[in-house]
């Protein structure tokens, strides 16, 4: 996968997209280069899981899902912690015009390129979190 060092097996992503094959896929690959990485199929089970323990570190995500849908799941997250880096890996990137979201989710088109999105992800955990 990537050839920078692994990411510490602390870091916890929430990855959200409808269609399985890719999501396992792409799971498998964060798993690989050391991230515990949690697959949800659909914006709701996700919108369930972020009332429990433990915080994601990030949120990756796809927009077009059954309702509620992907920007929902960054607007209930964002709620509980409004820092939490956000990417969204979508066909549809077009959708998101005119949403405002704060601090601004990092977007990738389908198919997005594996080395792209990891550097982007470890870029992003390396921020400070602000308040």
């Amino acid at each position: 996968m990537s050839t920078e060092s692994p990411a510490p097996t602390e870091r916890l992503l929430f990855l959200v997209d409808d269609d399985e094959r890719t999501a396992r896929r792409l799971a498998s690959m964060l798993t690989e280069d050391g991230f515990v990485v949690e697959v949800m199929l659909d914006a709701q089970e996700v919108i369930e899981r972020l009332a429990r323990a433990p915080v994601p570190d990030a949120i990756i995500s796809d927009v077009v899902m059954p309702l509620p849908g992907g920007v929902a799941v960054v607007v209930e997250a964002r709620r509980r912690w409004p820092t939490i880096p956000v990417i969204f890996v979508t066909g549809r990137p077009d959708l998101l015009a005119g949403i405002i979201l704060a601090p601004a989710p990092v977007v990738f088109t389908k198919p997005v390129s594996y080395a792209e999105l990891s550097a982007k992800l470890r870029e992003v955990l390396a921020k400070p979190a602000k308040s």
